[in-house]
């Protein structure tokens, strides 16, 4: 220690170097453009994040005792474990993006095992060719809110007339309907105590006008 870690081609000439640390554990993800140079087991955790096609270091991270490790099958994530039984307490999976910043963490009072799902690292596209693609829908997306605001500015300067209409208290489109279900059911007597509607008021006289031309013909028979 510190260890030292070298790319080499095929004929043993030297590529470039990784640097020195405390590490004893090298991981390329899926797709050969990231690799990870770490110090996993006995040792306190530190890792790099190194962008191959670049040559350059990404950042360094950080996962304590960790026991496990291994990129996800689309070469954009990179998980860490800390399991039983080589360690009985602090067991937890962490979860890197390829740049090693932490996007996960999940505490366990016991972990055993943890895998990603298998799946063939062909299903995935490069990371760069997804970033594109998301570039492309944003652009056409800012476009078509650009076109919107074009048109909304040009209705905004056409003339408008509006009609206006007399202040008053909203009714509802349902009010008629509901009032004149409410006279059916009440005999026009308002069920809450307040004012009568004016058919309400209109059916009240009429039963009271019948009322007084019966009382009227029974007055004339007992007369007759």
């Amino acid at each position: 220690m510190p260890a030292k870690a070298t790319i080499f081609n095929k004929k043993c000439n030297p590529l470039h170097e990784l640097g020195e640390g405390p590490y004893n554990t090298i991981r390329w993800n899926p797709k050969g453009r990231f690799i990870v140079i770490a110090g996993f087991g006995n040792l306190p955790g530190d890792m790099a994040f190194w962008d191959y096609s670049e040559k350059k270091l990404i950042q360094k991270a950080k996962a304590e005792w960790s026991v496990i490790s291994e990129w996800s099958p689309d070469g954009r994530h990179f998980m860490t474990a800390t399991t039983a039984p080589r360690l009985q307490i602090d067991n937890r999976i962490k979860i890197f993006d390829h740049t090693g910043s932490l996007q996960f963490i999940k505490e366990f009072e016991k972990l055993y095992q943890v895998d990603w799902k298998p799946e063939s690292p062909e299903r995935f596209g490069d990371i760069a060719e997804l970033t594109i693609s998301l570039n492309g829908i944003k652009i056409e997306e800012t476009k078509k809110q650009g076109q919107g605001s074009k048109s909304a500015q040009t209705s905004s300067k056409a003339p408008v007339n509006v009609a206006a209409k007399p202040a008053g208290a909203y009714r509802p489109p349902q009010s008629k309907h509901t009032a004149a279900l409410q006279d059916k059911l009440f005999g026009g007597l308002a069920p809450t105590g307040g004012e009568m509607s004016k058919t309400a008021l209109r059916n009240k006289k009429r039963r009271e006008k019948q009322k007084e031309k019966k009382a009227g013909e029974g007055s004339s028979a007992d007369d007759s």
